[in-house]
């Protein structure tokens, strides 16, 4: 099934209504794509978030390694459920506007180079999606969004529409069953800074934006994937926000090792994959950063300006 249905679209509704009518007008449908109908009986579970840098970043050659076995080292199983979450995913199709109607504020173009387009490789990999929009690029007949990418089925999704600051940003959410265990799983992109003389500048306005999340995820244990472009990290509010509401990162939660993520100048941790367990059903987990040269060289990594991270957690049996 492709289409809408699979979705169910949480508006924000707030003094900038009439400016996030703007945006939406401008972006195409959500799409749920169903390809996997059976569910797999384990309790382990592999996932890989990562910006995909508007559809730069090489996906689709990135599962295929996975599922090659290439990154056992992590814990990565390829006989292993493998759920993906994905930022900036690029996506492009006939429900998109052909023409900008009005202003929708401060949008990037898509650049040049080559871009995946998320549905067409969820649907060369096999893999089920859910897939929300947030912003069109620029006058191309496109849009980017969050994704959720899935060898299980993806049930009960939701598209969750932010606080708007400087862009609009909508988070993907939906459920999984693994073995005897429910989980919700989010894919979510937080603004980097905001527009002058917005009340929301920077980390106020994200941290609008993660207690805004946090509030409209529900469920005893939730994985989220996301560029949370903390530039002061632990030390903001936005964290803060999350850590109160249970996240921690990976299990047990620990400081990574790695001194960044973004693979641009200036290099930060921004990506994060953070876990809520409410009743103690994660057995084990540990989160790693991925390196497409040893030495963490070269102007991309695996054609993104961001790291991807993969975590692989082991759940209790019921």
């Amino acid at each position: 099934m492709t289409g809408a249905s699979g979705f169910h679209l949480i508006h924000h509704e707030d003094d900038g209504q009439r400016r996030l009518e703007r945006w939406r007008r401008n972006v195409g449908a959500p799409v749920a794509v169903d390809v996997v109908p059976t569910q797999i009986s384990t309790n382990s579970l592999l996932v890989l978030s990562w910006n995909v840098w508007i559809g730069r970043g090489r996906l689709a050659e990135l599962v295929t390694q996975f599922r090659a076995g290439d990154f056992r080292q992590h814990g990565a199983d390829p006989d292993l459920p493998l759920v993906v979450l994905i930022q900036e995913a690029f996506r492009s199709d006939d429900t998109v506007p052909a023409t900008v109607s009005g202003s929708t504020g401060r949008v990037l173009l898509a650049g040049l180079g080559p871009q995946e387009d998320v549905v067409e490789t969820a649907r060369s990999l096999r893999l089920n999606l859910r897939y929300a929009p947030s912003m069109r690029n620029g006058a191309v007949r496109s849009d980017r969004g969050n994704a959720i990418l899935s060898s299980l089925p993806l049930e009960d999704a939701h598209a969750i529409e932010l606080p708007l600051v400087l862009q609009r940003r909508v988070a993907v959410s939906a459920a999984v069953t693994l073995g005897s265990v429910r989980l919700r799983l989010v894919s979510a992109h937080l603004d980097p800074r905001g527009p002058p003389g917005h009340r929301w500048l920077g980390a106020a306005g994200r941290a609008v934006q993660a207690g805004h999340l946090a509030g409209s995820v529900h469920g005893d244990i939730v994985i989220l994937g996301a560029d949370l472009n903390l530039a002061r990290g632990r030390y903001e509010r936005a964290w803060r926000l999350l850590a109160d509401a249970g996240y921690t990162f990976g299990v047990p939660p620990t400081i990574p090792r790695w001194r960044h993520t973004y693979h641009g100048i200036p290099r930060l941790v921004l990506d994060y994959l953070l876990i809520r367990d409410r009743h103690g059903r994660v057995r084990q987990g540990k989160v790693e950063r991925l390196d497409e040269h040893p030495r963490d060289r070269g102007p991309q990594v695996f054609g993104s300006d961001h790291h991807p991270l993969i975590a692989r957690f082991d759940f209790h049996p019921q």
